[in-house]
């Protein structure tokens, strides 16, 4: 959907969803139990899923309003500042705006809806594209990687490219 704010923050806890490792989540220190028994015979895992939710926070900045088939989407530019497993991902998913092509974080995708944020947290960002919205742009995305379409503005892949990389 088309973000109603030109730039903005997302400051957001991030920890492994306990019951979908190895993926990612916003946490607030309270976590669910943990329901899959295989997950919970796994030593490795346990000691994962035991640390604490990690401060995590980016920036973003509307670059342009676009349109792939008719359906709004919006290129933005995100700079994290502190780094965290799939970061970019969760926190987008978060506020209601999952990247296009996400099989992951976005709509239908194997990690927790809204990156993990219960839906009465979610209210909070009142520019969330549309549940309906999400399962159209899902649905575009499904159909485009079927069909391998070549040289388009939009072949179905994950729409997150590093602009810049820096190591120090």
């Amino acid at each position: 959907g088309h973000m109603k704010y030109l730039e903005g923050e997302i400051d957001l806890p991030l920890v492994r969803d306990r019951n979908r490792p190895p993926f990612m989540k916003v946490g607030f220190g309270f976590e669910e139990e943990i329901t899959d028994e295989n997950v919970q015979k796994h030593r490795g895992y346990m000691k994962m899923m035991s640390k604490p939710p990690k401060e995590s926070f980016t920036l973003y900045r509307v670059l342009a309003y676009e349109y792939i088939d008719s359906l709004p989407v919006t290129r933005v530019e995100l700079v994290p500042i502190t780094g965290r497993t799939h970061q970019l991902r969760v926190h987008l998913a978060a506020i209601g705006h999952p990247i296009v092509g996400d099989n992951i974080y976005g709509y239908n995708g194997d990690g927790s809806f809204h990156g993990g944020l219960l839906e009465e947290a979610c209210a909070q960002f009142k520019d969330s594209a549309s549940e309906l919205l999400q399962k159209q742009i899902f649905d575009m995305v499904e159909n485009r990687r079927k069909r391998k379409i070549p040289n388009s503005l939009y072949n179905g892949d994950l729409c997150l490219h590093a602009k810049q990389l820096t190591f120090l």
